[in-house]
Protein backbone atom coordinates (compact mmCIF):
# COMPACT_ATOMS: atom_id res chain seq x y z
CA UNK A 1 0.00 0.00 0.00
CA UNK A 2 1.66 3.18 -1.16
CA UNK A 3 1.74 6.49 0.67
CA UNK A 4 -0.12 8.09 -2.25
CA UNK A 5 -2.94 5.56 -1.87
CA UNK A 6 -3.11 6.18 1.88
CA UNK A 7 -3.29 9.93 1.33
CA UNK A 8 -6.02 9.55 -1.29
CA UNK A 9 -8.07 7.16 0.86
CA UNK A 10 -7.31 8.91 4.14
CA UNK A 11 -5.51 7.64 7.23
CA UNK A 12 -7.40 5.51 9.72
CA UNK A 13 -7.84 6.73 13.27
CA UNK A 14 -5.92 3.73 14.60
CA UNK A 15 -3.01 4.48 12.28
CA UNK A 16 -3.05 8.17 13.21
CA UNK A 17 -3.13 7.51 16.97
CA UNK A 18 -0.43 4.83 16.66
CA UNK A 19 1.69 7.21 14.60
CA UNK A 20 1.27 9.92 17.23
CA UNK A 21 2.28 7.45 19.94
CA UNK A 22 5.38 6.44 17.97
CA UNK A 23 6.30 10.07 17.33
CA UNK A 24 5.75 10.94 21.00
CA UNK A 25 7.92 7.99 22.07
CA UNK A 26 10.68 8.89 19.62
CA UNK A 27 10.59 12.55 20.65
CA UNK A 28 10.65 11.58 24.32
CA UNK A 29 13.55 9.22 23.73
CA UNK A 30 15.39 11.82 21.64
CA UNK A 31 14.82 14.47 24.32
CA UNK A 32 16.00 12.11 27.06
CA UNK A 33 19.10 11.06 25.13
CA UNK A 34 19.88 14.66 24.16
CA UNK A 35 19.49 15.84 27.75
CA UNK A 36 21.58 12.96 29.08
CA UNK A 37 24.29 13.57 26.47
CA UNK A 38 24.36 17.31 27.15
CA UNK A 39 24.53 16.84 30.92
CA UNK A 40 27.22 14.16 30.66
CA UNK A 41 29.12 16.11 28.03
CA UNK A 42 29.18 19.16 30.29
CA UNK A 43 30.18 16.96 33.24
CA UNK A 44 32.98 15.25 31.29
CA UNK A 45 34.33 18.58 30.02
CA UNK A 46 34.21 20.07 33.51
CA UNK A 47 35.93 17.00 34.96
CA UNK A 48 38.72 17.00 32.38
CA UNK A 49 39.32 20.73 32.77
CA UNK A 50 39.30 20.49 36.55
CA UNK A 51 41.50 17.38 36.65
CA UNK A 52 44.03 18.86 34.23
CA UNK A 53 44.23 22.07 36.26
CA UNK A 54 44.70 20.12 39.48
CA UNK A 55 47.34 17.97 37.84
CA UNK A 56 49.16 21.02 36.47
CA UNK A 57 49.13 22.59 39.94
CA UNK A 58 50.48 19.37 41.43
CA UNK A 59 53.28 19.21 38.84
CA UNK A 60 54.09 22.88 39.44
CA UNK A 61 54.36 22.18 43.15
CA UNK A 62 56.54 19.12 42.49
CA UNK A 63 58.69 21.12 40.08
CA UNK A 64 59.12 23.87 42.66
CA UNK A 65 60.22 21.33 45.25
CA UNK A 66 62.58 19.76 42.72
CA UNK A 67 64.15 23.08 41.73
CA UNK A 68 64.56 24.08 45.37
CA UNK A 69 66.31 20.78 46.04
CA UNK A 70 68.54 21.16 42.98
CA UNK A 71 69.42 24.73 43.95
CA UNK A 72 70.26 23.64 47.49
CA UNK A 73 72.53 20.87 46.19
CA UNK A 74 74.34 23.29 43.86
CA UNK A 75 74.71 25.76 46.77
CA UNK A 76 76.26 22.98 48.88
CA UNK A 77 78.79 22.10 46.16
CA UNK A 78 79.59 25.83 45.83
CA UNK A 79 80.38 26.05 49.57
CA UNK A 80 82.66 23.02 49.33
CA UNK A 81 84.42 24.56 46.32
CA UNK A 82 85.02 27.82 48.27
CA UNK A 83 87.02 26.08 50.98
CA UNK A 84 90.06 25.40 48.82
CA UNK A 85 91.83 26.80 45.82
CA UNK A 86 91.63 23.62 43.83
CA UNK A 87 88.74 21.08 43.82
CA UNK A 88 89.88 17.53 44.33
CA UNK A 89 88.88 15.66 41.16
CA UNK A 90 87.83 12.50 42.99
CA UNK A 91 85.78 14.48 45.47
CA UNK A 92 84.08 16.36 42.65
CA UNK A 93 83.22 13.13 40.84
CA UNK A 94 81.71 11.77 44.05
CA UNK A 95 79.60 14.91 44.43
CA UNK A 96 78.34 14.54 40.87
CA UNK A 97 77.46 10.89 41.41
CA UNK A 98 75.34 11.93 44.35
CA UNK A 99 73.43 14.36 42.05
CA UNK A 100 73.09 12.38 38.83
CA UNK A 101 69.36 12.07 39.47
CA UNK A 102 69.10 15.88 39.17
CA UNK A 103 71.84 17.03 36.76
CA UNK A 104 73.24 15.75 33.50
CA UNK A 105 76.58 17.48 34.29
CA UNK A 106 78.21 19.81 36.86
CA UNK A 107 80.86 22.44 36.06
CA UNK A 108 83.03 24.65 38.31
CA UNK A 109 84.22 27.92 36.69
CA UNK A 110 86.27 30.78 38.13
CA UNK A 111 85.44 34.45 37.95
CA UNK A 112 86.78 34.51 34.38
CA UNK A 113 84.48 31.59 33.40
CA UNK A 114 87.47 29.27 33.00
CA UNK A 115 86.56 25.66 33.80
CA UNK A 116 88.32 24.40 36.98
CA UNK A 117 86.47 21.13 37.44
CA UNK A 118 83.76 19.15 35.66
CA UNK A 119 81.97 15.85 35.77
CA UNK A 120 81.45 13.77 33.84
CA UNK A 121 84.53 14.29 31.69
CA UNK A 122 82.76 13.42 28.42
CA UNK A 123 80.57 16.49 28.04
CA UNK A 124 82.59 18.12 25.26
CA UNK A 125 84.62 20.64 27.27
CA UNK A 126 87.77 20.26 29.38
CA UNK A 127 89.36 21.86 32.40
CA UNK A 128 90.95 25.13 31.32
CA UNK A 129 88.36 25.94 28.64
CA UNK A 130 86.56 29.25 28.94
CA UNK A 131 82.76 29.30 28.94
CA UNK A 132 81.40 31.79 26.42
CA UNK A 133 77.64 31.49 26.71
CA UNK A 134 75.52 34.45 27.74
CA UNK A 135 74.14 32.41 30.63
CA UNK A 136 77.63 31.80 32.06
CA UNK A 137 78.34 35.48 31.77
CA UNK A 138 75.01 36.21 33.53
CA UNK A 139 75.98 33.86 36.36
CA UNK A 140 79.28 35.75 36.87
CA UNK A 141 77.51 39.07 36.56
CA UNK A 142 74.76 38.28 39.08
CA UNK A 143 77.06 36.54 41.59
CA UNK A 144 73.87 34.94 42.96
CA UNK A 145 71.87 31.73 42.58
CA UNK A 146 70.50 31.69 39.05
CA UNK A 147 68.27 29.51 36.80
CA UNK A 148 68.92 30.36 33.16
CA UNK A 149 66.69 30.41 30.14
CA UNK A 150 67.18 27.42 27.83
CA UNK A 151 70.10 27.92 25.45
CA UNK A 152 72.28 26.11 22.97
CA UNK A 153 75.67 25.44 24.64
CA UNK A 154 79.05 25.36 22.90
CA UNK A 155 78.73 21.59 23.01
CA UNK A 156 75.62 21.84 20.85
CA UNK A 157 73.26 20.67 23.57
CA UNK A 158 70.05 22.51 24.44
CA UNK A 159 70.37 23.05 28.17
CA UNK A 160 69.24 24.92 31.28
CA UNK A 161 71.88 26.08 33.77
CA UNK A 162 71.24 26.16 37.54
CA UNK A 163 74.15 27.99 39.20
CA UNK A 164 75.37 29.11 42.62
CA UNK A 165 78.25 31.56 43.39
CA UNK A 166 81.56 30.37 44.97
CA UNK A 167 82.74 32.61 47.78
CA UNK A 168 85.91 31.99 49.84
CA UNK A 169 86.24 32.39 53.59
CA UNK A 170 86.96 36.11 53.27
CA UNK A 171 83.82 36.62 51.22
CA UNK A 172 85.60 37.16 47.91
CA UNK A 173 83.76 35.96 44.77
CA UNK A 174 85.68 33.11 43.14
CA UNK A 175 83.35 31.94 40.40
CA UNK A 176 80.31 29.66 40.22
CA UNK A 177 79.15 26.05 40.21
CA UNK A 178 76.65 25.19 37.45
CA UNK A 179 74.46 22.14 37.18
CA UNK A 180 73.01 21.52 33.72
CA UNK A 181 69.82 19.88 32.48
CA UNK A 182 70.02 18.49 28.94
CA UNK A 183 66.54 19.24 27.64
CA UNK A 184 66.81 16.99 24.58
CA UNK A 185 68.14 14.01 26.56
CA UNK A 186 66.73 12.06 29.45
CA UNK A 187 66.70 14.44 32.39
CA UNK A 188 65.07 15.07 35.73
CA UNK A 189 62.14 16.96 34.17
CA UNK A 190 61.36 14.30 31.60
CA UNK A 191 61.54 11.63 34.29
CA UNK A 192 59.04 13.48 36.46
CA UNK A 193 56.66 14.71 33.70
CA UNK A 194 56.63 11.94 31.12
CA UNK A 195 53.76 10.02 32.75
CA UNK A 196 50.31 11.61 32.63
CA UNK A 197 47.80 10.08 35.00
CA UNK A 198 45.01 9.77 32.36
CA UNK A 199 46.90 7.68 29.80
CA UNK A 200 44.35 8.52 27.08
CA UNK A 201 46.31 10.75 24.75
CA UNK A 202 46.80 13.40 27.41
CA UNK A 203 50.26 14.86 27.97
CA UNK A 204 52.16 17.58 29.80
CA UNK A 205 54.51 20.21 28.45
CA UNK A 206 56.51 22.99 30.10
CA UNK A 207 57.37 26.46 28.80
CA UNK A 208 59.91 28.90 30.18
CA UNK A 209 59.15 32.59 30.78
CA UNK A 210 59.66 33.57 27.11
CA UNK A 211 57.19 30.97 25.83
CA UNK A 212 59.70 28.39 24.56
CA UNK A 213 58.99 24.73 25.21
CA UNK A 214 61.55 23.17 27.58
CA UNK A 215 59.74 19.86 27.95
CA UNK A 216 57.41 18.05 25.54
CA UNK A 217 56.75 14.34 24.80
CA UNK A 218 57.68 15.13 21.21
CA UNK A 219 61.35 16.12 21.57
CA UNK A 220 61.32 17.80 18.17
CA UNK A 221 59.12 20.53 19.65
CA UNK A 222 61.61 21.38 22.45
CA UNK A 223 62.82 24.94 21.92
CA UNK A 224 59.74 25.85 19.85
CA UNK A 225 58.04 29.13 20.75
CA UNK A 226 54.32 28.77 21.53
CA UNK A 227 53.76 32.22 22.96
CA UNK A 228 50.68 32.68 20.71
CA UNK A 229 48.85 29.85 22.50
CA UNK A 230 46.13 31.40 24.76
CA UNK A 231 46.93 28.99 27.57
CA UNK A 232 50.65 29.82 27.40
CA UNK A 233 49.83 33.53 27.47
CA UNK A 234 47.72 33.05 30.60
CA UNK A 235 50.24 30.93 32.47
CA UNK A 236 53.11 33.32 31.69
CA UNK A 237 50.93 36.07 33.18
CA UNK A 238 51.29 34.08 36.44
CA UNK A 239 47.73 32.69 36.19
CA UNK A 240 46.42 29.26 37.07
CA UNK A 241 43.29 27.86 35.45
CA UNK A 242 41.75 25.72 32.71
CA UNK A 243 40.06 26.20 29.37
CA UNK A 244 39.28 24.57 26.06
CA UNK A 245 41.95 25.50 23.58
CA UNK A 246 43.12 24.90 20.03
CA UNK A 247 46.91 24.52 20.04
CA UNK A 248 49.37 25.83 17.47
CA UNK A 249 49.01 22.63 15.42
CA UNK A 250 45.20 22.85 15.24
CA UNK A 251 44.41 20.19 17.84
CA UNK A 252 41.57 20.79 20.31
CA UNK A 253 42.28 20.09 23.98
CA UNK A 254 40.93 20.46 27.48
CA UNK A 255 43.90 22.25 29.08
CA UNK A 256 44.79 22.99 32.69
CA UNK A 257 47.74 25.21 33.49
CA UNK A 258 49.76 26.35 36.53
CA UNK A 259 52.57 28.86 37.09
CA UNK A 260 55.80 27.80 38.83
CA UNK A 261 57.16 30.97 40.54
CA UNK A 262 60.74 30.00 41.39
CA UNK A 263 61.66 29.43 37.74
CA UNK A 264 58.86 31.47 36.05
CA UNK A 265 57.94 28.33 34.12
CA UNK A 266 54.44 27.40 33.00
CA UNK A 267 53.22 23.81 33.23
CA UNK A 268 50.34 22.76 30.99
CA UNK A 269 48.43 19.45 31.22
CA UNK A 270 45.99 18.81 28.37
CA UNK A 271 43.67 16.11 27.06
CA UNK A 272 42.29 15.76 23.49
CA UNK A 273 38.63 16.73 23.29
CA UNK A 274 37.99 13.53 21.32
CA UNK A 275 38.24 11.49 24.54
CA UNK A 276 34.64 12.33 25.45
CA UNK A 277 33.28 10.77 22.23
CA UNK A 278 33.49 7.16 23.43
CA UNK A 279 31.87 7.76 26.87
CA UNK A 280 29.04 9.67 25.19
CA UNK A 281 28.60 6.89 22.62
CA UNK A 282 28.56 4.30 25.41
CA UNK A 283 26.03 6.43 27.29
CA UNK A 284 23.70 6.59 24.27
CA UNK A 285 24.00 2.83 23.83
CA UNK A 286 23.20 2.18 27.51
CA UNK A 287 20.24 4.57 27.46
CA UNK A 288 18.85 2.86 24.36
CA UNK A 289 19.33 -0.63 25.78
CA UNK A 290 17.78 0.30 29.12
CA UNK A 291 14.94 2.32 27.58
CA UNK A 292 14.06 -0.05 24.75
CA UNK A 293 11.93 -2.52 26.80
CA UNK A 294 10.01 0.33 28.40
CA UNK A 295 9.56 2.07 25.06
CA UNK A 296 8.25 -1.14 23.50
CA UNK A 297 5.87 -1.56 26.44
CA UNK A 298 4.62 2.01 26.00
CA UNK A 299 4.25 1.43 22.25
CA UNK A 300 2.18 -1.73 22.82
CA UNK A 301 0.07 0.05 25.43
CA UNK A 302 -0.46 2.97 23.07
CA UNK A 303 -1.41 0.62 20.25
CA UNK A 304 -3.88 -1.17 22.53
CA UNK A 305 -5.48 2.10 23.64
CA UNK A 306 -5.61 3.27 20.02
CA UNK A 307 -7.31 0.01 19.04
CA UNK A 308 -9.82 0.35 21.88
CA UNK A 309 -10.71 3.84 20.71
CA UNK A 310 -10.59 3.20 16.97
CA UNK A 311 -12.22 -0.28 16.73
CA UNK A 312 -15.84 0.85 17.35
CA UNK A 313 -15.32 3.93 15.19
CA UNK A 314 -13.82 1.76 12.45
CA UNK A 315 -16.85 -0.56 12.69
CA UNK A 316 -19.17 2.42 12.24
CA UNK A 317 -17.05 3.69 9.35
CA UNK A 318 -17.15 0.32 7.54
CA UNK A 319 -20.89 0.07 8.13
CA UNK A 320 -21.38 3.58 6.70
CA UNK A 321 -19.20 2.68 3.73
CA UNK A 322 -21.25 -0.46 3.02
CA UNK A 323 -24.49 1.46 3.48
CA UNK A 324 -23.27 4.05 0.99
CA UNK A 325 -22.31 1.38 -1.56
CA UNK A 326 -25.66 -0.41 -1.17
CA UNK A 327 -28.21 2.24 -0.27
CA UNK A 328 -31.09 0.24 -1.64
CA UNK A 329 -30.92 -2.39 1.11
CA UNK A 330 -32.15 -1.79 4.68
CA UNK A 331 -29.17 -1.56 6.99
CA UNK A 332 -28.99 -2.91 10.55
CA UNK A 333 -26.57 -0.81 12.59
CA UNK A 334 -24.06 -3.03 14.45
CA UNK A 335 -24.23 -3.00 18.21
CA UNK A 336 -21.27 -0.93 19.40
CA UNK A 337 -19.92 -1.42 22.92
CA UNK A 338 -17.33 1.05 24.15
CA UNK A 339 -16.11 2.50 27.44
CA UNK A 340 -15.90 5.95 25.85
CA UNK A 341 -18.91 8.22 26.20
CA UNK A 342 -18.35 9.99 22.87
CA UNK A 343 -18.20 6.67 20.97
CA UNK A 344 -21.42 5.41 22.59
CA UNK A 345 -23.17 8.71 21.80
CA UNK A 346 -21.98 8.59 18.20
CA UNK A 347 -23.10 4.96 17.84
CA UNK A 348 -26.54 5.79 19.19
CA UNK A 349 -26.85 8.78 16.85
CA UNK A 350 -25.83 6.69 13.84
CA UNK A 351 -28.30 3.96 14.81
CA UNK A 352 -31.18 6.44 15.07
CA UNK A 353 -30.16 8.10 11.80
CA UNK A 354 -30.08 4.78 9.93
CA UNK A 355 -33.38 3.68 11.41
CA UNK A 356 -34.96 6.81 9.99
CA UNK A 357 -33.14 6.26 6.73
CA UNK A 358 -34.39 2.67 6.51
CA UNK A 359 -37.91 3.86 7.10
CA UNK A 360 -37.51 6.46 4.40
CA UNK A 361 -36.02 3.87 2.05
CA UNK A 362 -38.91 1.51 2.68
CA UNK A 363 -41.38 4.29 2.01
CA UNK A 364 -39.54 5.33 -1.16
CA UNK A 365 -39.37 1.72 -2.30
CA UNK A 366 -43.10 1.32 -1.79
CA UNK A 367 -43.78 4.56 -3.57
CA UNK A 368 -41.62 3.44 -6.45
CA UNK A 369 -43.28 0.02 -6.78
CA UNK A 370 -46.90 0.59 -5.62
CA UNK A 371 -49.73 2.61 -7.12
CA UNK A 372 -50.48 5.37 -4.64
CA UNK A 373 -54.30 5.33 -5.11
CA UNK A 374 -55.10 1.63 -5.08
CA UNK A 375 -52.09 0.10 -3.31
CA UNK A 376 -51.58 -2.33 -6.20
CA UNK A 377 -48.30 -2.87 -7.99
CA UNK A 378 -47.50 -0.18 -10.55
CA UNK A 379 -46.26 -0.43 -14.12
CA UNK A 380 -42.58 -0.51 -13.06
CA UNK A 381 -43.15 -3.49 -10.77
CA UNK A 382 -45.13 -5.24 -13.50
CA UNK A 383 -42.25 -4.87 -15.96
CA UNK A 384 -39.78 -6.22 -13.40
CA UNK A 385 -41.85 -9.30 -12.54
CA UNK A 386 -42.64 -10.04 -16.21
CA UNK A 387 -38.93 -9.93 -17.02
CA UNK A 388 -37.99 -12.21 -14.12
CA UNK A 389 -40.71 -14.80 -14.78
CA UNK A 390 -39.94 -15.03 -18.47
CA UNK A 391 -36.19 -15.27 -17.80
CA UNK A 392 -36.73 -18.15 -15.37
CA UNK A 393 -39.46 -19.74 -17.55
CA UNK A 394 -42.15 -19.58 -14.88
CA UNK A 395 -45.58 -20.50 -16.36
CA UNK A 396 -48.15 -17.71 -15.86
CA UNK A 397 -51.04 -15.90 -17.48
CA UNK A 398 -51.76 -12.20 -17.92
CA UNK A 399 -55.25 -10.79 -17.32
CA UNK A 400 -55.74 -7.24 -18.60
CA UNK A 401 -58.87 -5.50 -17.20
CA UNK A 402 -60.66 -2.32 -18.24
CA UNK A 403 -63.65 -0.66 -16.50
CA UNK A 404 -66.51 -0.26 -18.96
CA UNK A 405 -67.59 3.35 -19.63
CA UNK A 406 -65.41 4.69 -16.81
CA UNK A 407 -65.25 8.13 -18.38
CA UNK A 408 -69.04 8.30 -18.00
CA UNK A 409 -68.67 7.45 -14.29
CA UNK A 410 -66.20 10.32 -13.79
CA UNK A 411 -68.32 12.75 -15.77
CA UNK A 412 -71.50 11.78 -13.94
CA UNK A 413 -70.31 11.22 -10.35
CA UNK A 414 -67.04 13.10 -10.25
CA UNK A 415 -63.44 12.02 -9.86
CA UNK A 416 -63.66 11.45 -6.13
CA UNK A 417 -66.29 8.74 -6.53
CA UNK A 418 -64.50 7.57 -9.64
CA UNK A 419 -61.40 6.95 -7.49
CA UNK A 420 -63.58 5.02 -5.05
CA UNK A 421 -64.68 2.78 -7.91
CA UNK A 422 -61.02 2.13 -8.79
CA UNK A 423 -60.26 1.19 -5.18
CA UNK A 424 -63.33 -1.07 -5.11
CA UNK A 425 -62.08 -2.96 -8.16
CA UNK A 426 -58.57 -3.23 -6.65
CA UNK A 427 -60.02 -4.89 -3.54
CA UNK A 428 -62.02 -7.36 -5.62
CA UNK A 429 -58.85 -8.25 -7.54
CA UNK A 430 -57.07 -9.03 -4.28
CA UNK A 431 -60.01 -11.20 -3.25
CA UNK A 432 -59.92 -13.44 -6.34
CA UNK A 433 -56.09 -13.74 -6.57
CA UNK A 434 -53.85 -16.12 -4.66
CA UNK A 435 -50.49 -15.72 -2.93
CA UNK A 436 -47.81 -15.46 -5.61
CA UNK A 437 -50.13 -13.66 -8.05
CA UNK A 438 -49.50 -9.99 -8.84
CA UNK A 439 -52.37 -7.50 -8.99
CA UNK A 440 -51.37 -4.27 -10.75
CA UNK A 441 -52.76 -1.02 -12.09
CA UNK A 442 -51.69 -0.66 -15.71
CA UNK A 443 -52.79 2.93 -16.06
CA UNK A 444 -56.01 4.99 -15.73
CA UNK A 445 -58.95 2.57 -15.50
CA UNK A 446 -56.83 -0.36 -16.83
CA UNK A 447 -55.76 -3.05 -14.36
CA UNK A 448 -54.38 -6.55 -14.52
CA UNK A 449 -53.42 -9.73 -12.72
CA UNK A 450 -50.38 -11.96 -13.29
CA UNK A 451 -51.63 -15.44 -12.37
CA UNK A 452 -48.58 -17.54 -11.45
CA UNK A 453 -48.21 -21.15 -12.63
CA UNK A 454 -51.50 -21.05 -14.51
CA UNK A 455 -52.65 -21.77 -18.08
CA UNK A 456 -55.02 -19.58 -20.12
CA UNK A 457 -58.18 -21.39 -19.06
CA UNK A 458 -57.43 -21.30 -15.33
CA UNK A 459 -56.67 -17.59 -15.69
CA UNK A 460 -59.91 -17.21 -17.67
CA UNK A 461 -61.82 -18.69 -14.72
CA UNK A 462 -60.22 -16.13 -12.39
CA UNK A 463 -61.07 -13.32 -14.78
CA UNK A 464 -64.67 -14.49 -15.09
CA UNK A 465 -65.06 -14.70 -11.30
CA UNK A 466 -63.76 -11.14 -11.00
CA UNK A 467 -66.12 -9.93 -13.73
CA UNK A 468 -69.13 -11.42 -11.91
CA UNK A 469 -68.02 -10.01 -8.54
CA UNK A 470 -67.70 -6.56 -10.08
CA UNK A 471 -71.06 -6.79 -11.78
CA UNK A 472 -72.95 -8.02 -8.73
CA UNK A 473 -71.25 -6.14 -5.91
CA UNK A 474 -72.41 -2.82 -4.48
CA UNK A 475 -70.36 -0.01 -6.01
CA UNK A 476 -69.56 3.28 -4.32
CA UNK A 477 -71.70 5.12 -6.89
CA UNK A 478 -74.79 2.94 -6.20
CA UNK A 479 -75.19 1.58 -9.74
CA UNK A 480 -73.77 -1.45 -11.54
CA UNK A 481 -70.28 -1.05 -12.98
CA UNK A 482 -68.92 -3.76 -15.26
CA UNK A 483 -65.47 -4.72 -16.55
CA UNK A 484 -64.03 -6.33 -19.66
CA UNK A 485 -60.97 -8.62 -19.62
CA UNK A 486 -58.48 -10.24 -22.01
CA UNK A 487 -56.24 -13.22 -21.17
CA UNK A 488 -52.92 -14.43 -22.62
CA UNK A 489 -50.58 -17.11 -21.23
CA UNK A 490 -46.82 -17.79 -21.21
CA UNK A 491 -45.47 -19.57 -23.09
CA UNK A 492 -48.51 -20.47 -25.16
CA UNK A 493 -49.24 -16.98 -26.50
CA UNK A 494 -45.82 -15.36 -26.32
CA UNK A 495 -42.32 -15.76 -24.95
CA UNK A 496 -41.53 -12.13 -24.21
CA UNK A 497 -43.27 -9.64 -21.90
CA UNK A 498 -44.08 -7.40 -24.85
CA UNK A 499 -45.70 -10.22 -26.86
CA UNK A 500 -47.78 -11.33 -23.86
CA UNK A 501 -49.07 -7.84 -23.14
CA UNK A 502 -49.94 -7.36 -26.83
CA UNK A 503 -51.84 -10.66 -26.91
CA UNK A 504 -53.71 -9.87 -23.69
CA UNK A 505 -54.51 -6.38 -24.98
CA UNK A 506 -55.84 -7.82 -28.24
CA UNK A 507 -58.13 -10.14 -26.23
CA UNK A 508 -59.29 -7.19 -24.11
CA UNK A 509 -60.03 -5.25 -27.28
CA UNK A 510 -62.20 -8.09 -28.55
CA UNK A 511 -64.12 -8.10 -25.25
CA UNK A 512 -64.69 -4.35 -25.57
CA UNK A 513 -65.80 -4.56 -29.20
CA UNK A 514 -67.86 -7.68 -28.50
CA UNK A 515 -70.21 -5.84 -26.20
CA UNK A 516 -68.17 -5.35 -22.98
CA UNK A 517 -68.76 -7.06 -19.61
CA UNK A 518 -67.04 -10.21 -20.79
CA UNK A 519 -63.70 -12.15 -20.73
CA UNK A 520 -61.84 -13.25 -23.88
CA UNK A 521 -58.89 -15.67 -24.13
CA UNK A 522 -56.17 -15.01 -26.65
CA UNK A 523 -57.04 -16.69 -29.94
CA UNK A 524 -60.45 -17.89 -28.62
CA UNK A 525 -64.00 -16.66 -28.18
CA UNK A 526 -65.68 -15.32 -25.06
CA UNK A 527 -65.14 -17.38 -21.92
CA UNK A 528 -68.16 -19.39 -20.83
CA UNK A 529 -69.32 -19.16 -17.29
CA UNK A 530 -66.96 -21.11 -15.08
CA UNK A 531 -68.26 -24.25 -13.51
CA UNK A 532 -65.31 -24.81 -11.20
CA UNK A 533 -63.22 -22.48 -9.10
CA UNK A 534 -59.46 -22.10 -9.26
Amino acid sequence: MTLKYLIQKGFTLRFTISLLVVIAILLTMLTSITSAVQVNRASLISNYLQNNEQYARKLASNTNELLVTMQQNINAIAKISGRSQEMDAQLFDDLFQENTQYFNSIVVADANRVVRALSPHTIGIEVGDQLTSAQSKMAVYLKAPFISNPYRATTGRFIILISAPIVDASGEYKGFVGGTIYLEDKNVLSTMLKEHFFGNGSYVYVVEKNGEIIFHPNKQRIGESVISNPVVKNVLMKKNGSQRVTNSEGGEFFAGYAYEPSSSWGIISQTPTSVIAKPLHDLITRVLLVSLPFLLLILLLGWWVASRIARPLNTLAQFSDQATLGPGRPQNVPDIKSAYYEVRLLSQSVKIAFQHMNQDLTQLRNEASVDELTGLANRRTLDTVLRQWTEYHVPFAVILIDIDHFKRVNDTYGHVLGDQVLKHLAQLMRNVSLEGDLCFRYGGEEFGILVQRSGPREAGVVAERLRKEMESSANPIGVTVTISAGVAAYPEHGRSPRDLILKADESLYRSKTGGRNRVTLSGEAEVAQAQTGR
